[in-house]
């Protein structure tokens, strides 16, 4: 019996960060300022101020490419993420930049695996994060949509929250060396999320 509650609790909390991770995120692309793109949300992007710049990533699930590039992370519950992650594919193959993976927090594996079929993001590198556990622990990353830009060891030299992709590419030219966060398209594969 009080095994079954606790369960049921642990449930509950769940799903409940995982809300709150995509309310988040809404908030922060209602209430930036900044031109308005395409979907009517304002073009923006935002430092994540809990990400853990300078740690290094030494972990990575099974299913994400190697560093460096960019790491975006969706939520199946932001609406923001739904407009953005169908994006997603053509954004990387003509922006130049290289693609750590995507990874999509969710409630349970079966709720991510639907988010990557239905917004295309199949045979993309990626990682169905249940409950956020990887983007908080390993990056400190929990608002969406949010990007990570990763060097080749490893190490997270940036954060944000992004609006859009155009903000998105705004943010990635403003890295400086772009040996460490755009070398070329390279969309590696990954272990195909579906």
């Amino acid at each position: 019996m009080i095994t079954a509650l606790i369960v049921t609790l642990l449930a509950l909390l769940t799903l409940a960060v995982v809300i709150l991770f995509a309310m988040l995120g809404e908030l922060n692309a209602r209430v930036a300022q900044a031109p308005v793109g395409q979907a009517g949300r304002p073009e923006s992007v935002q430092p994540l101020p809990e990400a853990k710049l300078g740690a290094t990533v030494i972990d990575f699930p099974d299913g994400l490419a190697r560093p460096p590039g960019v790491l975006l992370v969706f939520s199946t519950t932001c609406g923001a993420c739904q407009e953005l992650a169908p994006k997603a594919r053509g954004f990387f193959a003509s922006a130049g930049v290289d693609l750590v993976g995507i990874v999509v927090s969710c409630a349970s594996a079966e709720s991510g695996r639907e988010f990557v079929a239905r917004y295309g993001l199949a045979g993309l590198p990626g990682y169905v994060d249940v409950s956020g556990r990887f983007s908080m622990a390993a990056l400190g990353v929990g608002m969406s949509p949010a990007a990570v830009a990763l060097s080749p060891e490893g190490v997270v030299r940036s954060a944000v929250v992004f609006s859009s992709f155009n903000a998105l590419s705004s943010w990635i030219g403003s890295l400086g060396d772009t040996s460490d966060a755009a070398d070329g398209v390279s969309v590696l594969p990954g272990k195909d999320l579906v």
